[in-house]
């Protein structure tokens, strides 16, 4: 049996919970999982020892759903983080895109950098923007068409790199910063758009 007790924006759910967690949802509400014994005492002093954290966090998602308001996923599509007005299906228009601007743009920066792939699919992965495996097989989220160029541009030379060192050592870094030295920058402002993978833009 689990218990849901409301404390204005703080959620408890009181269950078979082995330890007290808790984070900040999207909305900016705090959610407390906390084993069905302890007492709300202890819960009070668990959320007043981590006040410093909790509004940090909130600070984020407020600082993300602000940028997330600029976009209007309902009447347009974005291509290249340009938006356009569509009343066609939107799923061809991303599918196209990814065939007519991605694909391209892939072989280019392979042959530009010298980084090869041997094959380049497409993923609808809501963690990640893209992968290689070892044998060279690509595979990029077809969200990457919403993202500014720039950004794109740094998904797909990173996915190339990890052909020459299959992890995220020095060397790998090292490599992608010959290819843009500003990549620390790039890799920064990634992060404003990481709510693309888990949005519904259809």
């Amino acid at each position: 049996m689990i218990i849901v007790i409301i404390y204005y924006m703080i959620k408890i759910i009181k269950g078979r919970y082995k330890n007290l967690s808790m984070r900040v949802t999207d909305n900016g509400d705090l959610l407390i999982k906390a084993p069905k014994h302890l007492s709300d005492t202890k819960i009070q002093e668990f959320i007043t020892s981590k006040q410093s954290w909790i509004n940090k966090q909130k600070q984020k998602i407020e600082t993300i759903n602000k940028f997330k308001s600029k976009y209007d996923f309902k009447n347009n599509v974005y291509l290249f983080n340009q938006a356009y007005n569509l009343q066609q299906d939107k799923k061809e228009f991303y599918i196209k895109a990814f065939q007519s601007k991605i694909i391209p743009l892939v072989e280019q920066l392979s042959k530009e950098c010298n980084l090869s792939y041997t094959k380049l699919s497409i993923t609808n992965s809501k963690r990640i923007w893209g992968s290689l495996e070892q044998k060279k097989k690509m595979k990029l989220n077809w969200k990457i068409v919403i993202l500014p160029i720039e950004l794109a541009t740094y998904i797909i030379i990173h996915e190339l790199c990890h052909g020459r060192h299959f992890d995220h050592s020095k060397r790998f870094w090292a490599l992608v910063e010959g290819y843009l030295p500003n990549y620390k920058q790039l890799k920064l402002k990634l992060k404003d758009f990481s709510f693309l993978l888990t949005t519904n833009v259809l």
